[in-house]
């Protein structure tokens, strides 16, 4: 059976540490347990173009965007004006380690070129819709991948429910929400939608699998992050020990963590201690300023180099999920700072460490850093054991499934796509002389835009189309001299990329122009039933109007 992994790896935009590292102890752990694993080289759907060697060339551009855009009501001023202090503020942090940026991001590609197993193709929650991996089941792995986020409500490719998973074996493993609240009424009603496809469902957070276990039928236990699945002597063999000794290691993930660095400065100071801060950046509200410390900040770290900074530190001040992990894995004295959400909690209370996170007001004097790890450990390995016996459970029953061979039976999922509704822009193909006629349909005024290219494109607010090869389209309201209109082209966007409807009936991915395509677009008919179009998601679609010279009688 081979098994395909989609989680957060190489498209983490801050380049966090534990994405490579929690996917690589996953894929080496199926592989010693005799697995065939490829881990799918996905970007999200919210990664867009992010620069992750250059982010600071990406900052700058947002932030230039941010301040030109237009904004005339009270609360367009208040959005620009936060967007503008966001980009500002990730500008100059990336602008002041470009180079470190640059050697971080290098040293990240590097451990995935040597450590991790990637598919050739790079995929996206679009080209899953219409290209299958080919693998026979697929894990959802870990971290923060079923959070509901703006646009797209959720990533379809984490949750499994791309048109490619369908009728394959299914599994979540240590799957997060990180710090959301619980889903609105909509956004409940999907992701459950997806779950009630996934075979076997696992969560990293008890809160969260409390949610769900009390919200649908579906069971979901609670199991260990990937990176717990193995012992210190796995991650000595990956870490780099660092030349410095005698430090405090500080590992924040978050912009406001005064907490977390004033301690750990405090602590450095009172035993004499180099602080060494491992940061994505110099950050707004996360300096350490005190003259009095010996402080050192590193922001062009590897996965290695960190493990060894942690592995070899007299003591941690976190507020990481994963500082928390590996501190635990090398047992090490170590104290947690504020974070939001319950992961850093939850992980706490399962090996009885509770106490290790400290408050505001906490004296740095009362900081013990001794920590029982013979019952840390008994609760690891009782918690292992207990991880262990689901995914190893989930993928024998897989197995069989995949064994037993037969057809998957696909109405359920055509029967959701047919149910699909979707907006539809009327566009007039040529720009410079379009005109539109007012009209009104089903009681709704039409609305007309000129575009920057001079054609011009109306649509019918509130309308939609359902996507069951029945909805017809409208008559073309373009009045263009010289020209016959002679049918529709049809393009639509998935959930970022756009696909171009063919003549044998397929669909096809190409640009918004799609020239590369023109002798292949399939041509619709004025009033003419819009066909069906066999994917999971449909954002909007645009019908863009065709012409002959008049003089030229219509094909």
């Amino acid at each position: 059976m081979r098994i395909g992994l989609i989680g957060i790896n190489k498209y983490a935009k801050f380049l966090n540490f534990a994405c490579d590292l929690h996917v690589f102890a996953f894929q080496e752990y199926l592989v010693q347990h005799g697995h065939d694993v490829t881990i799918l080289d996905y970007k999200p759907a919210y990664f867009y173009d992010f620069n992750m060697r250059h982010p600071a060339d990406y900052a700058e551009a947002k932030y230039r965007e941010a301040i030109l855009r237009k904004a005339t009501t009270p609360a367009q001023v208040a959005a620009r004006a936060k967007d503008v202090d966001k980009w500002a503020e990730l500008a100059v942090g990336y602008r002041s380690a470009y180079v470190e940026r640059e050697r971080r991001f290098d040293k990240f590609e590097a451990f995935a070129d040597k450590y991790l197993n990637f598919t050739a193709e790079v995929y996206d929650s679009d080209l899953l819709e219409i290209e299958d991996p080919g693998f026979d089941c697929y894990i959802c792995v870990t971290d923060v991948i079923w959070q509901a986020i703006p646009r797209h409500t959720f990533d379809r490719g984490f949750l499994l429910g791309s048109k490619a998973f369908e009728g394959k074996q299914k599994i979540s493993y240590a799957a997060s929400r990180g710090a959301s609240k619980d889903f609105s009424e909509n956004e409940a009603k999907v992701f459950f939608d997806y779950l009630s496809d996934i075979d076997d469902i696992s969560v990293r957070e008890a809160d969260f699998g409390a949610y769900i276990e009390s919200n649908s039928p579906y069971s979901a236990p609670t199991v260990l992050d990937p990176v717990m699945l193995h012992d210190r002597t796995f991650w000595q063999k990956v870490s780099t020990k660092p030349k410095l000794k005698d430090y405090v290691l500080l590992y924040y993930v978050m912009e406001e963590a005064a907490d977390t660095i004033d301690k750990a400065v405090e602590y450095a100071k009172k035993h004499d201690l180099t602080l060494v801060e491992l940061s994505d950046r110099p950050l707004k509200h996360g300096r350490v300023t005190d003259p009095d410390v010996k402080h050192i900040a590193r922001y062009d770290v590897g996965m290695e180099e960190w493990l060894g900074y942690i592995e070899h530190a007299d003591a941690v001040f976190t507020n990481s999920f994963h500082g928390c992990c590996f501190a635990v894995l090398f047992e090490k004295p170590f104290f947690v700072g504020k974070r939001n959400g319950q992961k850093v909690p939850n992980f706490l209370a399962t090996f009885g460490l509770s106490d290790r996170q400290f408050t505001r007001g906490t004296d740095v004097r009362s900081l013990s850093p001794k920590i029982d790890y013979r019952k840390v450990r008994d609760a690891h390995h009782a918690r292992r054991m207990d991880s262990e016996s689901f995914i190893l459970g989930a993928l024998d029953r897989a197995a069989e499934r995949v064994a037993a061979g037969g057809k998957p039976d696909a109405a359920k999922f055509d029967r959701k796509r047919h149910e699909l509704t979707y907006p539809i822009r009327f566009h007039s193909g040529r720009g410079g002389t379009g005109n539109v006629a007012p009209i009104v349909v089903a009681a709704r005024s039409v609305e007309t835009k000129r575009l920057k290219s001079g054609a011009v494109e109306y649509s019918v607010p509130g309308l939609r189309y359902v996507n069951d090869g029945s909805s017809r389209n409208d008559s073309y309201r373009f009045d263009i001299p010289g020209m016959k209109f002679r049918g529709w082209t049809l393009r639509f966007r998935i959930d970022n990329n756009w696909f171009w409807y063919l003549n044998d009936g397929t669909i096809a991915a190409g640009t918004v122009g799609g020239s590369e395509l023109q002798d292949r677009k399939g041509l619709i008919g004025d009033g003419e039933t819009i066909p069906h179009l066999p994917v999971n998601h449909i954002s909007v679609a645009v019908l863009i109007a065709q012409w002959t010279p008049s003089s030229t009688p219509s094909s």
